[in-house]
Formats: structure tokens, sequence, C-alpha cells
């Protein structure tokens, strides 16, 4: 056998030693990663064969969406599951989690919002969460709610009324003298622009929710509704600047003679609490926290109450026995509890939104070995509130369920795990005492002034549109005047605690 110095022809085994120990140790790895992993909850709504966007999978949620979310309820009673709507992917949580995150700082809700409503983009500021909106409402609108309500029609004959339009109408007319004082209040200019934004905010919205969500930072630089938008918000700031301007000077001079402000609205609490938001920004951002969603309650509960005539008589024997004692003041309100009721079951059947959600600021596990990471939007959906589990004959109107019921989230501004209709924890909704006196009052005066019917005697059924789930926005009712049993004109409406 031939050698050659400094080198050998037999190979050496410990050069390959390190091939099998290398594979052990890759082994471990991987194996080590892949026990650590958690695999993502399934997806309910996946994209089909073919579809290379998501435009089609979210048309189909954006129609089908009550039937979608029917389906993840029943499909995943226990388990987390994803979901894919306007609000991007959702990790659908299971309604035993609502307790444990409904405090937990480490969900939140305004981030979330904020996000949904396309806050990042100029023209969209107005949709920004504000922490110092719930204050706002919280302490001082709660107590100011004025409860003059102007008539709808005067004709004693039977009139169409178009229930959305109708209703907004006493809505606004009820909420703007406080949200804005008595001269902004019947500022037309203002009123149109205001309304104007909101329209056209909101149909950018339904076109930047079929864009990607990384693009949406870029592409409404290019898209004309969101040229719209920036426009109409810079009409509402200038229709607003005047005011503001004439408001300053008077202010100004109170104080140089000692005195004080002499504005108590909206627009001076937002401007004693310290927020950044122009003065145009935050009066729409109110319009839209408040006004629009007790449009909607209110005119459900109207379709309600059409459904069954027998709460005609009803509740007006008990707003004639608690009202000619008591008078127009928040204690008598609350002792309105058939209304409360009414009111109540109305909202769990049709709750403004399918889904209470919040977005993680920060990894997190759940007790029940859910891991959600940061980032992440999370939501339990309102399905659970139509199970025969929670509410007895759930599917059904009864209108007296929560006058039995003795448990402490009776009242209709009480929230539970079981009913979502203003949310539930630190960021339930905090105009919901001013929301609920303000139904109340509107349907003192509804139901002493008017009778109404459905026309055509077809009830008209909620529209369910992705997450929201709206009163019929097409609905006509047949309405006519009747004479009333008291006259509310003359009753106090003050209890020491402000307006009521």
């Amino acid at each position: 056998m031939m050698e050659c110095e400094g080198l050998s022809l037999v190979p050496d085994p410990s050069r390959y030693a390190i091939i099998p120990i290398s594979v052990v140790i890759l082994t471990l790895v991987i194996g080590s990663w892949l026990l650590d992993r958690h695999p993502e909850p399934p997806l309910l709504n996946p994209v089909r064969p073919f579809e290379l966007i998501n435009l089609p999978r979210l048309y189909r949620f954006m129609r089908y969406s009550l039937d979608i979310l029917t389906r993840g309820a029943e499909q995943f009673p226990r388990q987390p599951y994803r979901l894919f709507c306007e609000w991007g992917e959702l990790v659908i949580l299971p309604p035993e989690c609502i307790d444990e995150i409904k405090n937990d700082k480490r969900f939140d809700f305004g981030v979330a919002a904020s996000d949904d409503n396309h806050a990042y983009i100029p023209g969209f500021n107005a949709l920004l969460h504000d922490p110092f909106m719930s204050k706002i409402i919280s302490r001082q609108l709660t107590q100011a709610l004025d409860s003059h309500v102007k008539l709808i029609v005067f004709h004693k004959e039977w009139h169409v009324l178009n229930l959305r339009e109708d209703v907004a109408n006493i809505v606004t007319r009820m909420s703007s003298r406080v949200f804005m004082g008595e001269e902004l209040c019947h500022d037309e200019g203002w009123n149109k622009a205001q309304a104007y934004y909101t329209m056209k905010t909101f149909q950018a919205m339904m076109v930047l929710c079929m864009v990607p969500r990384w693009l949406g930072p870029y592409i409404h630089w290019i898209l004309p509704p969101c040229w719209i938008v920036r426009k109409s918000l810079a009409a509402a700031r200038k229709q607003l600047a005047p005011h503001i301007k004439r408001r300053q000077e008077i202010k100004t001079a109170a104080i140089a003679r000692g005195e004080k402000s002499p504005f108590d609205d909206t627009i001076e609490w937002f401007a004693q609490s310290g927020s950044q938001l122009p003065p145009a920004d935050c009066q729409i951002s109110l319009s839209l926290a408040a006004i629009h969603t007790t449009t909607d309650l209110l005119s459900q509960v109207m379709i309600d109450i059409a459904a069954h005539p027998v709460l005609f008589t009803e509740m007006r024997k008990e707003i004639i026995g608690v009202l000619s004692t008591s008078g127009m003041t928040k204690t008598a309100l609350s002792n309105l509890k058939l209304m409360d009721s009414v009111v109540k079951e109305s909202q769990r059947l049709k709750p403004i939104l399918l889904g209470w959600r919040r977005q993680a600021l920060a990894d997190a596990t759940l007790s029940n070995g859910i891991q959600i990471k940061r980032g992440q939007k999370v939501a339990v959906t309102s399905i659970h509130m139509w199970s025969d589990n929670n509410y007895d004959m759930a599917k059904e109107f009864k209108p007296y369920r929560f006058m039995s019921d003795t448990e402490k989230t009776s009242s209709l501004v009480s929230t539970s795990p079981k009913h979502l209709g203003f949310g539930h924890g630190m960021h339930a909704c905090p105009g919901r005492f001013f929301a609920a006196n303000e139904v109340k009052i509107a349907l003192c005066h509804l139901l002493l002034k008017y009778d109404w019917k459905f026309k055509d005697d077809v009830k008209p059924e909620p529209v369910a549109f992705g997450m929201a789930y709206v009163a019929n926005p097409f609905a006509k009712l047949m309405i006519r005047r009747r004479e009333g049993e008291l006259d509310l004109s003359t009753l106090n409406c003050g209890d020491g605690h402000g307006q009521s």
C-alpha cells in the first residue's frame, strides 16, 4: 500500500461523529420549538380556492355576518376561533372569557376603535378615540339632559313616519342644546357640515375596509372618498371657528371682570378637560358616540312596542302613575320599571354591534390556556345573548323579562357577561346613563302624545351589515297625534342634581 508523507488514505471515524450528534441536537431544538409553539385557532371564514385577495370573503361577511357568526358559535361553543371581518382578523373568544378580560388593562378598546375607524388617516381625526370623551360623558353630560321634545306632527290623522330620520331629529334636538349651547345648536350651517362629514366618513370607511390594512396609510392619498372626508372636515372646522373665537372673547372678558365662564356645554367641558382635539372634531366625535347610537336604540324600541300593542296601554299607565307624583326627574325615570325592561329587552335582541372587541397591548395567556399576541384583536360576539342557556325563551321578545329579574344586572344601565348591549367592564359605554334617560324621556313624550303602528302591518326586521346590527333604516311607521293624559310641560324637571 502506498502512503504519502503526511497523508493517510484511511478514513478517520472521528471526523464523521459530528454528523449524528448534529442531527440529534437539531431534532431536539426543532422538537422543543414545535412543542412550545401554540397553533393558531381555526379560521372560520378562509379565502376560497382561486381567491387571491380578501375582497370576496369580506363581501360575504358584510352581507351574511349574522349567519356566519351564528355558525361560529355553534361550531366553536367553548374554544376560540379566528374571524375575518371589516375590523381585520379577530380572535373570537368564548363568552366565559368576558369576566377575565373586562378590566384587564392589557386589552384596550380605544386602540381597537381608533384603528377600526381609520383614525390614523388624515381627515378621520374626529374618529380618534379621545380618553377625555369618557370622562366628559360620564361626569357632566348625564346630569345636563334637556327634557324638551318637540312634536313630530300635529295632525290627528294617520301619517307616515320615516322612522330613522324623524327619530334622529328628536334625539338631535334633545342633545344639541346640551352638547353645543343655545346659539350653536340653531346654526344650520354647522348642523349640515357636521352631518355631511359623518355621512362621507362612513362611506369612505366602507371603501377602506375593502383595502388590505397595510395599504391603508398610503392608498388614502389617491382615494376620492378620502379627499372628500378631508375637505368636509376642513369645512366643519371653518364653520365652527367664528363661534369659538366669539366664545373666547366673551370668556376672556368675563374672567377679566372676576366672573366665571358663562358657558356650560361640551365645548367648554372639552376645553377644560385638556383634550388635544380641535373643537369641531370633539363635537363630531361626541355626535357619533351619542346621537347615532341613541337614535338606533329608540327606533328599535318603537318598532318593538308596535309589535306588541298591549304595551301602549301598560307603559302609558306606568308613565302617568310615576310622573304625576314625582315629575320628570332622574329618580322618576329610574322608577319606570316596565319601560326600563322593555328597552333592555329590545337592546338584548338587537344590540347595535355583533361583537365586543379589544386589542391586546401585550402578550397574554388566559386562565384557560388561550394565548393572545400583542397587537391581536379579540372579540366576544353577541350571539350568546340569544341563547336559552342564558335566558328563558331567549329568541322571544319578553317585555317583562327584566322586571322579574332580581339580579343587580337587571336595570338598563347595568352590564353583565350575558348582556353586552352597552359593553361590559372598564370600557363599558360611559354614556349609557345619559342615553337611558334620553330614551326614557323621549318615550314618555311619544307614548303620551302619539299612537303608532306598522305600515302595511309588516314588522321591519333589523339589518346586519358586517359587525353592525341596526334598526331597519328603511322602516316606516304610521303615526298620529293623540290627547295626552298628562301635560308633561307642567312637570317638575329637577331633583337636586341638575336638570333631568
